[in-house]
């Protein structure tokens, strides 16, 4: 990964510093697994929070994003946050390659890297959270007036992917601090 230029205010944009957080989640997750169980079964819980609104998101943005004419990808500074990462390891068992950047392509405004003519190239499991918990206005018209049960079902199982991400952070947290 080259370097990421511009973006102070994203974290672990460089490789060396990608790479110290990785290697720093694993030493924990290594010397701590047995400890660790509540991370992982919360993780998991986050996982199938997202496999139940996964579908119902993936058709609101064939509907609606096809139109779209202020991308959000393009618009918007996205990175995989702690959280994130803390999902995609315990809960996925995988780690992201880099942190998200933003590429030009051709005469096309620069996007997040994962961005493709066709949508996103992650599945909705690999995203940052901020790419499957935020709603552009005209998909929130367009849910409350077309699918207002589906909407709820989408609010419900958020708020609860909300509070999963906090406890897995400060069960995570806890673990070496416990350890002193």
């Amino acid at each position: 990964m080259s370097e990421t230029k511009n973006c102070a205010n994203i974290p672990w944009s460089t490789t060396e510093e990608w790479g110290q957080v990785y290697l720093s989640i694993k030493r924990i997750d290594d010397l701590y697994e047995q400890k660790l169980v509540n991370v992982y079964k919360t993780a998991d819980q986050i996982r199938q929070r997202f496999e139940e609104i996964s579908g119902s998101i993936e058709k609101l943005c064939s509907d609606t994003c096809v139109y779209c004419e202020d991308i959000c990808c393009i618009r918007a500074n996205i990175w995989f946050d702690f959280k994130d990462l803390l999902y995609i390891f315990f809960g996925l068992n995988q780690f992201p390659a880099s942190q998200i950047i933003k590429n030009s392509s051709g005469n096309r405004k620069r996007a997040c890297c994962h961005f493709s003519g066709k949508g996103c190239m992650l599945s909705r499991l690999e995203r940052p959270f901020i790419c499957t918990w935020y709603f552009c206005p005209e998909q929130k018209e367009y849910l409350a007036c077309h699918h207002q049960k589906t909407k709820q079902a989408i609010d419900q199982n958020l708020m609860e992917i909300k509070f999963l991400r906090n406890k897995m952070e400060e069960e995570f947290i806890r673990i070496p601090c416990s350890n002193l």
